[in-house]
């Protein structure tokens, strides 16, 4: 088991990662938990340096729904601290779990928080926040991993995950839709799962050809945030 401060996600999988979206042109958000910042310090401010967006995700990977105002609050603080001892101000969130509480984006906004990633479908602003939704769909974690399969099975997929091949295409077909269709679109990976060898082949695959995608102006790529700042824009 990984001693604390070196797990491989962070000491293998995301240095390769990086690498990779230097070699693609890609920028993305990068959504951490607090935690992190104590943990790999210097691996989020490597994050910042090569270009990417940092978004907040909790303390811990709390299940975001499930807490009260008063620890919603606490938990926002002490993340947003975090960052902040490493010279980093996150403007995004993405709750863990997807889902908001009623009273978060006034707790958000109050943090300094101007953007949110939960899930949905409705692309815009609202209560004072720009919305940038993600669904399940485009979500490695939820085609590939066991824990997920109840929430398959809710919608209407099958219970057991899929292997690398089938959940690449599954990823595949989203983007090649969102760019056939020119509608806005959140693709999420961890790193953690592109330790697997075979998973990570698919990821270097999905990576070359949403660059390929953008290079033909098939699709316009970047961090959440972009996104968010167009949508105030409108």
């Amino acid at each position: 088991m990984p001693s604390v401060g070196e797990h491989p996600s962070v000491t293998e999988a995301l240095p390769r990662l990086l690498d990779e979206l230097d070699a693609c042109g890609l920028r993305a958000t990068f959504f951490v938990e607090g935690i992190n910042c104590e943990l790999y310090p210097d691996a989020v401010r490597e994050i910042a340096a090569r270009g990417h967006e940092l978004g907040m995700h909790g303390w811990l990977h709390e299940r975001w729904v499930a807490l009260s105002d008063v620890v919603e609050r606490e938990v926002i603080d002490r993340a947003m601290a975090a960052f902040a001892s490493l010279d980093l101000a996150p403007r995004g969130f993405r709750p863990p779990g997807g889902m908001l509480n009623q009273g978060s984006s006034a707790l958000l906004r109050a943090a300094g928080i101007e953007w949110c990633s939960p899930e949905g479908d409705e692309f815009g602003v609202r209560d004072g926040l720009a919305y940038v939704p993600f669904d399940w769909e485009l979500v490695d974690a939820y085609h590939l991993m066991g824990a997920f399969s109840q929430l398959r099975a809710s919608r209407g997929d099958g219970a057991a995950p899929l292997d690398a091949g089938a959940a690449l295409s599954r990823l595949r077909a989203g983007v090649e839709a969102a760019a056939r269709d020119a509608r806005p679109t959140t693709v999420i990976m961890h790193p953690f799962l592109m330790l697997d060898p075979a998973w990570w082949g698919g990821v270097r695959s999905l990576l070359a050809r949403i660059a390929r995608l953008a290079r033909d102006g098939g699709l316009s790529v970047g961090p959440g945030g972009a996104l968010a700042r167009e949508s105030r824009a409108l």
